[in-house]
């Protein structure tokens, strides 16, 4: 047996002794959860900050966000159709019990948690305290997703190294100058029709 296997099953056979943490952790392994945090974290940013500087470094983030999220989404997408591997709860019966719906697209990598690093690295840089937020919330949940069986370990660890570093990367080339351009026009242009 593998280390990811047996990271997985020591977590999931926490399950199933206390009603409570089963519970918290079904609620937060919920396939709404991440992505609807995540846009109110955008949301939020766009319009929320207390001086004009601060609002175009949270405008520019919103577009470091919504870039790296379409290309993390991508990016899962591809390697889901050229890795297929089986959930926890098919792969591994025996010793996991599932105590969530059983999902049926592949596992690897983790495409909810994939999105909540990449939306908490494309915040962070720009406002630490909603990163550090987004950050717990992250982490929780992926902890959640192998918890009630739905997820490998190996899983939400790389999800998370990919939903980093993609982060990183669409930061880096939105600072080149004809793309900062590009976004600082796109900002003035939703700034006239009043969405700022």
């Amino acid at each position: 047996m593998i280390i990811d296997e047996k990271i997985t099953i020591f977590i999931n056979n926490l399950n199933g002794k206390n009603l409570f943490w089963d519970s918290f952790f079904q609620i937060f392994a919920s396939d709404y959860l991440i992505p609807v945090i995540c846009a109110l974290s955008i949301f939020s940013l766009w319009f929320l900050a207390l001086d004009s500087k601060r609002l175009l470094l949270n405008q520019k983030t919103v577009f470091y966000s919504i870039s790296a999220i379409m290309l993390t989404n991508f990016l899962v997408w591809i390697v889901n159709n050229l890795v297929s591997r089986t959930r926890p709860f098919i792969g591994n019966s025996d010793e996991i019990q599932l105590i969530f719906y059983a999902p049926t697209d592949p596992s690897f990598p983790a495409n909810p948690v994939a999105i909540g690093f990449t939306v908490t690295a494309s915040i962070f840089p720009s406002n630490k305290y909603l990163g550090y937020i987004l950050l717990v919330i992250s982490i929780i949940f992926s902890f959640s997703r192998i918890y009630v069986g739905v997820f490998y370990f190996l899983d939400v660890f790389s999800a998370a190294i990919m939903g980093f570093v993609i982060a990183l990367l669409v930061r880096k080339i939105m600072r080149i100058k004809i793309i900062n351009f590009i976004l600082m026009k796109n900002i003035k242009i939703l700034r006239l029709l009043a969405l700022s």
